[in-house]
């Protein structure tokens, strides 16, 4: 596929064209089996992240969460300054197809009651009160299963591309399972998994006893869509789809060598942006900065927080082309080296802002680490003709 197409994890953007598993796509770009990363995002209280995806489906890898949850903590979690978002529920609200039945009963916390009765397995019920502790130790490690009669309908249908006896649990005609359970009751706690997954399409949780009865990832996206038809789900996201260089720069008139910002990865209009650098060993700059252990240059972390700042003034009121001076650097700090591979991760935050003057406080990241970090201000001159 040509380019980095964004596409967003949303109900608007639900596929149900394939069975047993949830997918996104937007008529240009689709991913399957995103319901595990999604489970995980939501059960550890992940509101904000951008995931970079290589191939048509997401890995199964060992058929759980846990993988995923692991990563995340591994690369590690930055706090916003927001509040956490939920979908608070008035009065009861459920769906149903017939046996299937999905309910969500308004609470003050999450809470999940699941039961699972298939002709073939021994009924299951479950009930968690989702938390992020709650999520990695109970929920999080339980994997995907199917019967062994269903192997084969599923790789026809295309599902599950990555699917093997390591990562999933086979269960044979006699009931017994191709390995050791990690749960006695391992297949209702998948269902939740599966169930939290497809329920964070809405970006929020809901503040809800949900009790699902024998329901599955089509019930589970219909009753999203029910909260966004009745206008359940907060849409006024202050986050917008990611912008890429070539918009970046049709707004700044900066060009090679003093592109700072390879994209910008969510931003709320005249408040605040985010924003990353990728840095190649064939950056100019390590070039001269220096041969023999090449460090970006302080004053250019500060550029790239400057360049983020200006765009993010610029595009609100539609202007190109503009140039922005440097006004003032204040308390400006230094704290880790930058170095070719890492991915520098840009975010500025308005402090002041009237006419032709913004202020703005900065930090630079690398990791969860934090590089660099000032107080920036910044004139806006005239146009370029």
């Amino acid at each position: 596929m040509d380019g980095t197409p964004a596409l967003k994890a949303c109900p608007e953007n639900y596929q149900a064209d394939l069975p047993r598993c949830t997918s996104i796509g937007d008529g240009h770009t689709k991913v399957n089996s995103v319901e595990h990363l999604l489970s995980a995002l939501g059960g550890i209280g992940i509101d904000n992240a951008q995931i970079d995806v290589d191939g048509p489906e997401l890995p199964s890898l060992d058929g759980s969460s846990l993988p995923y949850v692991e990563r995340i903590m591994d690369v590690g979690i930055a706090e916003q300054n927001l509040d956490k978002k939920f979908i608070n529920l008035q009065s009861p609200i459920s769906v149903d197809d017939g046996e299937r039945q999905l309910v969500l009963l308004p609470s003050s916390h999450f809470q999940i009651t699941f039961v699972y009765d298939h002709p073939q397995l021994p009924t299951q019920m479950a009930t968690f009160t989702i938390t992020p502790e709650v999520y990695i130790s109970e929920i999080a490690p339980s994997r995907s299963f199917c019967l062994a009669s269903e192997v084969d309908i599923l790789k026809e249908l295309g599902i599950g591309h990555g699917a093997s006896y390591e990562n999933v649990v086979v269960v044979e005609d006699d009931g017994s399972a191709s390995s050791e359970l990690r749960f006695s009751d391992e297949f209702v706690r998948h269902k939740i998994l599966d169930l939290i997954g497809d329920f964070y399409l809405a970006g929020q949780l809901p503040k809800a006893h949900v009790i699902a009865i024998k329901s599955g990832h089509k019930l589970h996206a219909e009753l999203v869509m029910s909260l966004a038809e009745a206008r359940l789900i907060d849409n006024n996201s202050v986050f917008h789809q990611p912008v890429e260089a070539k918009d970046i720069y049709r707004i700044l008139p900066h060009r090679f060598p003093m592109c700072m910002v390879d994209r910008v990865i969510e931003y709320e209009d005249g408040k605040r942006a985010v924003g990353i650098k990728n840095l190649s060993f064939n950056e100019q700059f390590f070039q001269g900065h220096f041969p023999q252990e090449p460090v970006m240059p302080g004053v250019l972390q500060v550029e790239g927080l400057a360049q983020l700042a200006a765009w993010l003034i610029l595009q609100e009121i539609d202007q190109e082309n503009q140039i922005g001076y440097f006004a003032s650097i204040n308390e400006a700090k230094f704290r880790k080296p930058v170095v070719p591979g890492d991915q520098l991760r840009l975010e500025v935050e308005v402090i002041r802002k009237r006419r032709s003057f913004v202020r703005v406080s900065g930090k630079t990241f690398v990791g969860a680490e934090v590089a660099s970090e000032g107080d920036i201000s910044i004139m806006l001159g005239s146009n370029l003709t």
